[in-house]
């Protein structure tokens, strides 16, 4: 505590913080959620509608590697209605996947603004 009553914290002017917020922006979590599980759902269709157009020789199976994402995502098929259910797995994943990233991010810049104000905060009070 500084010989007024006020921490040390609160000599950090309203310009520094300004500026930390600027050179370290959130990333929006629900933004983020949306555009990797939108990305991740289309992959996933799109992945399974190339090989169905495209077609296999006779005899042989259309996508067997694709095939085995049905392992992990019970309900996907290499056919149109599992191209359907893929993409809603790729939206639910994708969003996830995109919502941990941005909460980590968010998180480790929070923990590392609030470190650069200390620091500021214990440089000035040995300036002073």
């Amino acid at each position: 505590m500084s010989p007024g009553g006020s921490s040390i914290v609160g000599k950090i002017t309203k310009a520094d913080k300004a500026l930390l917020k600027i050179a370290f922006c959130r990333i929006d979590v629900t933004a983020m959620a949306v555009a990797t599980g939108t990305i991740l759902g289309l992959l996933f269709f799109l992945a399974t509608v190339v090989l169905l157009v495209k077609g296999a020789p006779p005899g042989t199976e259309v996508g067997p590697h694709l095939e085995l994402l049905g392992i992990y995502l019970p309900g996907y098929t290499v056919t149109w209605t599992g191209g359907l259910v893929g993409a809603i797995y790729g939206l639910l994943l994708g969003a996830f996947i995109g919502g941990l990233i941005a909460g980590m991010w968010n998180f480790t810049h929070y923990l590392f603004m609030t470190a650069m104000v200390i620091r500021a905060s214990w440089f000035r009070m040995m300036v002073d």
